[in-house]
């Protein structure tokens, strides 16, 4: 009976290390201040390598897919021009991740992202990102993963999601909730506490 990573076979902890790679790589891009985007770029590059290993290897990989979406939109923030190229790949690989697991809370993270980042002229809507994010945080609330190579986060980050939402809207009271509750699910959470607070406060005033 498997009870830890050495009674795992060897291609899935490999797998599972790509997705969790590019997951790293991800969290650092979204991270990084505006002003670092020659990092910003290589990271991205170093995420879209680990999640195409990662869905070559594994194609019902939901997460993967779904994250490797999300780093093309990245991509296409930093290079507005490649957007007829990277368009449709990001668009690709969410239906992918939607197809495949359509209760994943991670999964709607990125759509709501998509959704967030987008331009209006291209199908962009804040307030839809809003209740893509709502959701998310109520499935990962649901949610219960039992298997060590899987994904297991998105609940804090969706409480930061409605919260940079909410923000964006001038909720500020509601921003500030999402923020601290995104605290009490990870306090260790630093984008949270030392970017979108600070952020949040100068704001509000």
């Amino acid at each position: 009976m498997a009870n830890g990573i050495a009674d795992i076979p060897g291609h899935l902890v490999q797998e599972g290390c790509f997705a969790h790679a590019g997951l790293a790589d991800y969290r650092i891009a979204t991270q990084l201040p505006d002003d670092a985007e020659d990092r910003r770029e290589q990271v991205l590059t170093d995420a879209i390598d680990h999640l195409k290993a990662a869905t070559d290897q594994a194609p019902k990989m939901a997460d993967a897919w779904a994250l490797l979406a999300g780093v093309y939109g990245q991509m296409m923030g930093l290079h507005p021009m490649r957007g007829m190229s990277l368009g449709p790949k990001a668009d690709k690989a969410l239906d992918k991740a939607q197809a495949l697991a359509p209760q994943n809370p991670r999964v709607w993270i990125i759509s709501g992202t998509q959704d967030y980042f987008a331009p209006g002229m291209f199908g962009g809507d804040k307030e839809r990102a809003l209740k893509k994010f709502e959701k998310a945080a109520r499935l990962a609330e649901q949610e219960s993963v039992t298997d060590l190579l899987m994904p297991d986060w998105g609940h804090a980050e969706a409480h930061a999601w409605i919260g940079i939402a909410y923000m964006n809207a001038e909720r500020y009271d509601q921003a500030r909730t999402a923020f601290e509750t995104a605290l009490d699910l990870n306090p260790d959470y630093g984008w949270v506490r030392s970017v979108l607070l600070p952020r949040l406060e100068q704001q509000a005033g």
